[in-house]
């Protein structure tokens, strides 16, 4: 058995992991949100804080959880990047300080490669998530930070083929959201809202469709809301007119989605020039939307695609887990960083094609 134990402070939850291969033995979560709601956002110092507070904590009750001590661990992975800075220093000083007492190599995860392979978590070694797939996977990673199409040719070679060139489609729809006063974070919400609206009402304008690449753009779709939102008064926003721009906010987000993926899965899959795609995995936040999953599902359909999401929502969100996992990779092939050099990477990315 191996067992590594994941630590993640990006943004605004503290959170730490112990895994077992592919199986969580725990995953714990420590969540910010209700210190940032007052903000609209995540408020940078506000979070260090709280995380200073909380990773001990959380690293304690992960282990226990798990049923372990530190003595049993293999290896401690860390994020290092994308992420707010002071927040990820807070977890890569915790994760130095544990690798260096213990004697256990340290590994730096990209946030991003936790996400890509979140859907090869398992819940037990009988999970009925385990499943076989062949490379090359095309992964699409959609949060509030970011919204990328990914080749991966291996576990370690990742190549990005499409991403947005503004905002994020998390990003705007909490920012649509936020100017229909929906709270932090407003993504959810919207979700809830869509239930009982019909996304016909309003008709978002569908970007970038005579560029050739697979790149994505919500900016459009942000600004199309703020001007359609400023036009109406209290009277006009009622409670339905509320539930029809939340639906139609959501698909014309999805929308664009996946009319690039469409576009990108048309070229990868029937041109000679290219390797078809085997599988595709879906990792972020909105990953855990529905509508977005019905949608995608749809698409991977149309071209006989086997697609996988994570097994348990809570693991499309930022965790520990899938940084645990994501490092296990990297364990197994002696890519472990130097303690003293480590350091994070706000602006870590994948390389772009």
């Amino acid at each position: 058995m191996t067992y590594i134990l994941g630590i993640d402070t990006s943004c605004d939850e503290t959170s730490a992991a112990v895994l077992s291969g592919y199986t969580i033995l725990s995953n714990t979560i420590s969540s910010q949100i209700e210190l940032h709601k007052p903000y609209g956002g995540v408020f940078p110092t506000v979070a260090k804080l709280a995380h200073q507070e909380n990773i001990q904590p959380v690293i304690a009750t992960a282990l226990k959880a798990a049923h372990l001590k530190i003595e049993n661990l293999d290896a401690v992975a860390v994020t290092i990047g994308p992420g707010l800075a002071p927040a990820l220093e807070i977890g890569i000083r915790a994760a130095k300080e544990l690798a260096q007492k213990q004697q256990l190599p340290l590994i730096g995860i990209n946030h991003l490669e936790g996400h890509l392979l979140s859907p090869l978590a398992q819940a037990n070694s009988t999970s009925k998530q385990t499943f076989k797939f062949e490379f090359p996977v095309l992964g699409i990673l959609v949060s509030g930070g970011h919204s990328q199409f990914i080749k991966m040719d291996q576990v370690g070679k990742y190549e990005i083929i499409g991403e947005t060139l503004d905002d994020a489609a998390g990003e705007c729809l909490d920012k649509i959201g936020r100017l229909l006063n929906l709270g932090y974070p407003a993504a959810p919400v919207i979700e809830q809202l869509a239930k009982t609206g019909d996304s016909q009402v309003f008709p978002f304008p569908l970007p970038l469709t005579t560029r050739y690449d697979y790149d994505l753009s919500f900016s459009g779709l942000k600004t199309y809301a703020r001007n359609l939102i400023g036009k109406m008064d209290d009277k006009k926003l009622d409670r339905q007119t509320l539930a029809n721009l939340a639906a139609s906010s959501q698909a014309g987000v999805f929308r664009h989605l996946t009319y690039k993926l469409d576009k990108l899965l048309n070229y990868y899959q029937n041109s000679p020039a290219q390797t078809p795609f085997k599988t595709i995995f879906v990792g972020g936040g909105v990953a855990q939307n529905v509508c977005f999953r019905t949608l995608v599902r749809k698409v991977a359909a149309k071209y006989e695609l086997p697609i996988h999401f994570p097994y348990n929502k809570r693991l499309c969100g930022d965790n520990a887990a899938m940084i645990a996992l994501a490092a296990l990779w990297h364990y197994q092939n002696h890519h472990f960083a130097d303690i003293q050099a480590l350091e994070r990477q706000p602006n870590l990315n994948f390389k772009k094609s």
